[in-house]
């Protein structure tokens, strides 16, 4: 029997102290959008074996773990087609050069994005595009169950480009169905749309116009008309979030402009050309986040982000506020800007009240490393671990704390062990834990992320330390319980002497 250390054990109710401008944030959103069409970032091309796709996607998520990243969007739904087995869509072109065509050997990279990102504690949202359903016309065959051959009349043509109408509700329900399917059916934390509602262009002109005399509800004027039916679908979704999975977080990624007169810009008016409303979702509170698209410079002549940044965090309605950040762009060597800009985004995100986190598109400007970004955001912006915001409209219910927290000595080695705890008044169990060190007679500040030295991963419920890493004769180590929506329970401490 190895020699028992423990000193004390006792619970304690932690109290919360805030370090708003500080690089050693506990909550914190930090995502990357994993785009699958065109393939942008993986896999890096449709001629790739299944092995090799793999390797692809485990390479990448262990470059975007180690650059502090906590959320990736995976993009699911390119055209009307799936990256995963679908009950209603076919297999992406961008999967296997041949949409409709399966992986060979079979295998379902939604699920393996899954399995890799909980596995480092990364959440993983599905991405969907709503709309579109043919990215340029002739590009190549459709199959035969893709939705321009099997309905045709649900969709909206212009020049080489093909959408679902919004306004029609055969297909508002079908697009109600492919995402329900994969709720339902995989163990996502997130259900997340993009930016292509109507299309950027040319603007729609009459393409819809028999749809809006056979359905327009009622509403007298067709633009109001054609941001209701994005309205309409986004309530139903959140509806079927709620209702079936209320730990599933969803949220939309706009333009970042909505109209000029709000934050002082000039360039492209999403509310007029695209219809999306991101304050309505917001006033209706059916979105958990909306994740602005601010993709220009701070003092960017048109649209700075000195401006749009300020105008969105007044929206937040207490509902997330993310923040959209153009890294392929201002990461990229070719980049003529301040090479300062990203980071100076993200500065200028923590001393903004209401914002809650970044999302950089796209993960390929991490994996890559490009003009050292990774590098910047594992040892400087993101050195620290950090859990995603907590969301306490949908849970503030903490789980229970470990059981049993008991500190030996091997060798070198310092172990603590624990035992998972019964469920919380909500039923919930912890999904992880985190694991805390402090000096002993240090406060004890559980908001400080300089103190985590490890969170576990599911079903975890050991650490192991090396004394040759404590530099002081005295430690006490703290473990808390965490559930899905980063609830944590009071801690279990225990002192150590080295």
């Amino acid at each position: 029997m190895k020699k028992q250390l423990i000193l004390i054990i006792l619970l304690l109710t932690i109290p919360i102290i805030s370090f708003a401008q500080s690089n050693n944030l506990k909550h914190e959103f930090r995502g990357a959008w994993v785009a699958t069409v065109a393939n942008i970032d993986w896999p890096s091309d449709f001629t790739l074996s299944t092995g090799q796709q793999t390797i692809e996607l485990v390479q990448m998520f262990d470059s975007l773990q180690s650059a502090g990243i906590n959320a990736v969007f995976f993009q699911i739904r390119t055209e009307c087609d799936a990256l995963y087995k679908s009950q209603y869509e076919p297999w992406s072109y961008w999967l296997t050069g041949k949409q409709g065509k399966a992986p060979e050997p079979y295998y379902d990279p939604l699920q393996l994005a899954i399995s890799e990102a909980h596995s480092r504690n990364i959440e993983l949202h599905a991405w969907f595009n709503p709309y579109r359903a043919v990215k340029k016309i002739g590009a190549y065959d459709p199959a035969p169950n893709h939705i321009s051959v099997t309905h045709p009349e649900w969709l909206l043509t212009f020049k080489d480009y093909k959408m679902l109408d919004p306004g029609n509700p055969d297909a508002r329900e079908f697009i109600l169905n492919v995402m329900t399917d994969v709720l339902l059916n995989y163990d996502v934390d997130g259900i997340h749309f993009d930016d292509y509602f109507y299309p950027y262009g040319p603007k729609i002109s009459n393409e819809d116009s028999l749809t809006f005399i056979k359905y327009n509800r009622g509403i007298k004027d067709i633009d109001e008309w054609r941001r209701d039916n994005i309205n309409q679908l986004m309530r139903e979704i959140y509806g079927v979030i709620n209702t079936n999975k209320p730990f599933v977080k969803f949220g939309i990624s706009p333009f970042g402009i909505v109209k000029n007169e709000y934050a002082g810009t000039n360039g492209f008016n999403s509310y007029d050309v695209l219809y999306c409303d991101p304050l309505t979702w917001l006033n209706e509170k059916i979105v958990d986040y909306i994740l602005p698209q601010l993709y220009w410079e701070i003092d960017h002549e048109l649209a700075p982000y000195k401006k749009l940044l300020p105008w969105w965090a007044s929206l937040t309605k207490g509902r997330h506020l993310y923040i959209g950040h153009f890294s392929s762009r201002m990461a990229d060597k070719k980049y003529k800007g301040d090479k300062a800009e990203l980071g100076n985004q993200i500065k200028m995100n923590r001393t903004t009240e209401n914002v809650q986190g970044s999302v950089f598109f796209s993960a390929k400007s991490i994996v890559k490393n490009w003009s050292g970004f990774a590098d910047t955001l594992h040892t400087d912006y993101y050195k620290f671990t950090a859990l995603p915001p907590k969301m306490d409209w949908k849970d503030t219910i903490p789980p229970l704390p470990p059981v049993d927290l008991k500190i030996d000595k091997n060798g070198n080695d310092v172990i603590l062990d624990w035992r998972t705890p019964g469920p919380a008044a909500d039923g919930n169990y912890p999904v992880n834990y985190i694991v805390y060190r402090f000096v002993y007679g240090e406060k004890i500040n559980l908001n400080d992320a300089s103190k985590i030295i490890h969170r576990t991963t599911a079903g975890e419920s050991i650490f192991i330390e090396n004394k040759e890493k404590l530099s002081t004769s005295e430690y006490i180590y703290l473990v808390t319980s965490i559930d899905r929506l980063g609830n944590e329970s009071e801690g279990v401490i225990t002192k150590f002497n080295n």
